[in-house]
């Protein structure tokens, strides 16, 4: 007598194939997006901070330039001009022979400072140097000061015209790059320390 073996054991069904591709599918779908948004975010993030910190620097070379301000070497007054979004001024700064004509204003996006060294005779009539301090610089477009200008009293002057009534500067620094929903706002004040001898 034969027996017949009744075989149990079957390989997967065609559906059964079809539908553990889709769920794997699916899970490295859901895998690559996620990576994908993590990085996006981490650039965005590093992209902000690398803008951010440029604009500090801007700040810090701004102040210690305001700070320092005094008479031309051709004996102009320390202030040449000023408005919302530029000021020309001589300062004295460190390891310079006299003082220097600086120029910082925003152009397009890009916060910008070019400089004179005085010549003989004392004139600042030489090719400026000009360098780039921080891009992503919003402050146009956002109608945020760069330069806001007080008196001794501490009231605002509004008049571009009475630049020897300045004896602080506010400075704000509003920064947005690509990616940033707000703007990120560096804010200082200096007084013209200088000024108070002249």
């Amino acid at each position: 007598m034969l027996h017949h073996k009744n075989n149990t054991e079957r390989g997967m069904s065609l559906i059964e194939v079809l539908v553990t591709l889709a769920v794997v599918s699916l899970i490295m779908v859901s895998a690559s997006n996620s990576v994908l948004a993590l990085y996006k975010t981490n650039n965005t993030g590093t992209r902000a901070l690398t803008q951010i910190s440029s604009a500090r620097s801007a700040l810090t070379a701004l102040m210690t330039d305001v700070r320092s301000i005094a008479h031309g070497n051709d004996g102009s007054y320390p202030i040449v001009s000023m408005s919302a979004y530029s000021l020309t001024f001589f300062s004295n700064i460190p390891n310079s022979i006299g003082a220097t004509r600086f120029q910082y204003q925003i152009n397009g996006t890009t916060l910008s400072r070019s400089s004179v060294s005085p010549g003989t005779p004392p004139t600042y009539s030489g090719a400026p140097m000009s360098e780039s301090l921080a891009t992503y610089v919003q402050n146009t477009t956002d109608s945020i000061p760069l330069f806001r200008y007080y008196d001794s009293s501490g009231v605002e002057i509004t008049d571009m015209s009475r630049v020897t009534a300045v004896a602080s500067v506010l400075i704000s620094i509003d920064v947005r790059s690509p990616g940033m929903t707000t703007p990120f706002i560096l804010t200082a004040t200096t007084t013209l320390r200088n000024l108070k001898a002249i």
